[in-house]
């Protein structure tokens, strides 16, 4: 399986805990030289190329006026996708907007909620609220979206247990079938780091994970991804080619690809982008060993777990045993998987097998 990932880096306003690149460009003269550029790469991808999956981020890709979005869409017609994603945030998106998206092919939206909570909503920097978050969900489904997940964001300081265990009543009742919630992370550089607010303290951060999980299990939710959460046949297919090192090309400027042994990243500026090309801002070639092992650490955010090749196997028995001694590991023949304790210091647990 292959998959092809489009950066659109425009932005309404840049949320206070995001590492991702973006820009705030309402300039129209600008999306539009983007967007130029962007077919140029499309139309430069490799002539057999047909991905299974495509997926549409940022950024804010519901952000551009809907005229750039408009001719960008219609884009993709040479592809016929099983998955074809697009993230979006509720306080960029109408009606019309999403009737674009359903008539290009776009079958998957993910919706970028945060928080039902107005002062997590003003602690993260986004720019809607939550009543503007559930109208986003109606609109989508009057456009005919049947596959819809909601983001969302635990651990914002000032949050409680029981604000997490609202959002997701919220969350809920809305019927999404797929809930992506993810741990708030302190990104160097980012506008919350740099305030340095009080933070919650890790034994609460960990009780809410715990509550997540049975809530979510008990509502018919497969816990498939460290972060994520499906009902059946639900899953999204683009991120799982990643866990499972699959084959992608990005196209937008700081979009990775990772092709036939080797890996590269766009430049990270959208004036370099636009004047140059998507200029390459770095690129490698993949050792084998260090291949399959990086293969391993991504497959193990599964909690499912992962099948062991012979030869990792040999490279990383003592440590895999460690790992299951210390009760942070659970092996099954050569089946491996974080255990039920791992699984909410899954980073510290991943980095003993880099």
């Amino acid at each position: 399986m292959s998959g092809l990932y489009i950066h659109i880096p425009f932005c309404e306003n840049r949320c206070s805990y995001c590492a991702f690149y973006s820009t705030i460009a309402r300039d129209r003269k600008k999306q539009e030289q983007f967007f130029q550029t962007l077919e140029k790469e499309l139309n430069g991808l490799p002539e057999d190329f047909s991905p299974e999956t495509i997926f549409v981020g940022g950024g804010t890709p519901t952000a551009p006026d809907f005229q750039c979005l408009e001719k960008f869409f219609p884009m993709f017609g040479k592809f016929s996708p099983q998955e074809f994603s697009c993230e979006a945030n509720p306080g960029t998106v109408d009606e019309k907007k999403l009737a674009l998206l359903r008539r290009s092919g776009v079958n998957r939206l993910s919706l970028g909620v945060q928080s039902f909570h107005s002062q997590c909503l003003e602690t993260l920097g986004r720019i809607h609220s939550a009543e503007e978050a559930e109208e986003a969900v109606r609109l989508a489904r009057a456009a005919g979206f049947e596959n819809l997940s909601i983001d969302l964001i635990f651990g914002v300081p000032g949050q409680t247990l029981q604000m997490v265990e609202s959002d997701l009543d919220r969350a809920l009742a809305l019927g999404s079938e797929h809930i992506a919630i993810y741990n708030l992370m302190y990104e160097e550089g980012t506008p919350l780091t740099r305030r340095n607010p009080l933070r919650l303290d890790e034994d609460l951060e960990r009780e809410m994970f715990d509550r997540i999980r049975e809530r979510l299990k008990a509502a018919g939710f497969v816990h498939y991804e460290l972060s994520n959460f499906a009902k059946p046949g639900f899953e999204c297919l683009h991120n799982q080619l990643y866990w499972n090192g699959g084959e992608y090309l990005g196209c937008g400027p700081a979009a990775h690809s990772h092709w036939r042994g080797a890996r590269w990243a766009n430049v990270s500026d959208l004036n370099d982008y636009c004047a140059n090309g998507p200029r390459r801002e770095f690129e490698e070639v993949l050792n084998p060993d260090a291949k399959e092992r990086e293969t391993l650490v991504m497959g193990l955010r599964q909690p499912a777990g992962v099948e062991v090749s012979s030869k990792v196997w040999k490279n990383l028995s003592e440590s895999f045993q460690g790992l299951e001694k210390a009760g942070l590991l659970v092996i099954d023949g050569r089946r491996v998987r974080l255990s039920e304790e791992a699984l909410f210091v899954s980073d510290a647990v991943l980095a003993e097998l880099v």
